[in-house]
């Protein structure tokens, strides 16, 4: 099939990023897996970084960014752990969709391994990337501070509380489960919702 627009171009490329590390995937790759000669992709993106920026921008950074992935803040933390446990899922199953659908999974991989890839070299080739991270971990770092610390004085959980140890520690139970995870058979979304409900039973008043 013919490339037609840049938003094409976009998505059979990300299909060789996944599988494929940035500097050895070559301009001739990039027109194969779009089925066009090179002019056809360097006619959007005349550089091979041009278009990889333009792919880890539709599927990280946008992706990621939390109002993306949720609605308003609950009410209370523990509807909040419901909302960000179905977040985390229609994100896990949006990620499953994409890999499938790009590449043959290998080895026993599972599609989060090959998205966790795919960030590594984002991070090391993306100009000006950790700055865009650490915007996006903040927003929900400080999603997590909002709904803990009127969680606290709401009376939910308890008033000694560390509002930021807190926040931190959900987000670590959350990163490291799907790091981990990514090795075997991807994130246990369940798994992930016991962790945080037992953290939560030990803040409860």
């Amino acid at each position: 099939m013919k490339i037609s627009n840049r938003e094409e171009v976009i998505d059979k490329a990300f299909k060789v990023f996944l599988k494929m590390n940035y500097e050895k995937a070559s301009l001739k790759m990039l027109s194969n897996a779009c089925g066009t000669v090179r002019t056809g992709v360097t006619y959007y993106f005349p550089h091979k970084l041009d278009l990889f920026i333009a792919v880890a921008d539709k599927y990280v950074i946008n992706l990621q960014k939390p109002a993306n992935k949720f609605s308003v803040p609950a009410d209370t933390l523990a509807g909040f752990i419901e909302q960000y446990i179905q977040g985390v899922n229609n994100a896990m199953e949006r990620i499953k969709d994409l890999v499938k659908n790009s590449c043959e999974v290998e080895n026993g991989c599972c599609p989060n391994f090959y998205y966790f890839h795919f960030l590594s070299q984002v991070r090391m080739y993306y100009p000006g990337i950790r700055e865009r991270i650490e915007n996006i971990f903040l927003q929900e770092f400080e999603m997590w501070k909002e709904v803990i610390l009127k969680a606290k004085n709401s009376g939910e959980i308890r008033k000694d509380t560390d509002v930021e140890k807190a926040a931190r520690m959900f987000r670590q139970i959350f990163l490291g489960m799907s790091y981990e995870d990514s090795f075997f058979d991807g994130l246990d979304v369940n798994k992930l919702k016991e962790s945080f409900e037992y953290y939560y039973s030990i803040l409860k008043v």
